[in-house]
């Protein structure tokens, strides 16, 4: 492991946040796998209605409750209505059943169209999992990795406990309430992850989440992974030299041998420059703009799974500064 790999997994909760698509849940799941071939017992949460963090790691759909999913990896996914549920019979003793009355309508109403509650409800189920013991009363979970939805909302999570312990002055809730603000502030157990393409929007994404983060005092942010970077850069001087030998086959016969006009090669070539040129400008833009390690994961060219989680987590090994 490299030096910012282990700081990473040295703490206790990452939260990986990024604009939709960029590769979220992809560098949470070879997060996961990491922290579990060092031996920890890891836990995968995910918040993004859009993520299958399960299914990265090979396996099929799970529930609120954490299923494993591979060796010392465990997944379970958040929904409002669940967590609701969840913390009123963890923290006020309310049945199950209560899911049978009336009653149930007003949770639900809280739970899906109040924003303050949804979200604290949300963060207090991971902070749930980060103090929930064994029988022996060890940590559960050594290391959990959030699958947070996109750049828009996940700030609204993560200060959700702080925002609500201004409408309470005291008792059960509050005291709830500050406990989970305390982990969320402690930088040893809980950072930020950025993700980001190297593309506009989602670098003008990252640095808005970067900047509201520090802005916030709230959550440290400690890294940013800029996915799917073009693997091949071409020299000037292998342009040139493609560029001369296109114009020394543009013979008829030659095209019909290839299949088709050797214009399409030099086409080919110019857009993989261009595509490079516009990588290398976001990624200096990003690296100007953020004040953390940045770790550059080259695109993975597979369907979504295991295998590629695999890859990433190889190539965040190699990349990590």
């Amino acid at each position: 492991m490299t030096g910012l790999l282990d700081h990473l997994l040295s703490r206790r909760i990452l939260f990986v946040a990024g604009k939709g698509g960029s590769g979220k849940t992809s560098i949470s799941a070879a997060l996961l796998l990491l922290a579990a071939r060092q031996g920890q017992r890891v836990l995968g949460i995910e918040v993004d209605a859009k993520g299958d963090l399960a299914a990265a790691l090979g396996a099929e759909p799970v529930g609120f409750e954490p299923e494993l999913v591979q060796s010392n990896i465990s997944v379970l996914a958040l929904h409002p209505e669940e967590s609701l549920r969840e913390y009123l019979k963890v923290m006020f003793k309310i049945p199950k059943m209560v899911s049978m009355t009336p009653l149930s309508r007003i949770f639900d109403v809280i739970a899906t169209s109040v924003p303050g509650p949804k979200d604290m409800l949300t963060i207090g189920k991971i902070a749930y999992e980060e103090r929930r013991t064994t029988d022996d009363g060890k940590p559960m979970w050594d290391f959990i990795v959030v699958d947070c939805p996109a750049t828009g909302h996940v700030m609204a999570q993560i200060t959700a406990a702080r925002e609500m312990r201004k409408l309470t002055h005291g008792g059960l809730i509050r005291g709830q309430l500050e406990w989970i603000d305390a982990i969320l502030c402690d930088s040893a157990k809980s950072a930020l992850i950025i993700t980001a393409l190297a593309e506009e929007m989602p670098v003008v994404e990252a640095i808005e989440l970067h900047d509201a983060a520090r802005a916030a005092h709230h959550i440290a942010v400690a890294a940013c992974f800029l996915n799917r970077t073009p693997p091949v850069r071409l020299h000037p001087r292998q342009r040139r030299l493609l560029t001369h030998m296109t114009d020394q086959m543009r013979a008829p016969a030659i095209s019909q041998r290839l299949g088709g006009p050797i214009a399409t090669v030099g086409a080919g070539v110019d857009l993989a420059g261009s595509v490079c040129l516009v990588a290398d400008r976001q990624r200096l833009r990003l690296r100007h703009a953020l004040d953390v390690g940045m770790v550059e994961v080259p695109l993975q060219v597979a369907k979504e799974g295991l295998s590629t989680s695999r890859a990433i987590a190889t190539a965040i090994v190699r990349a990590a500064p």
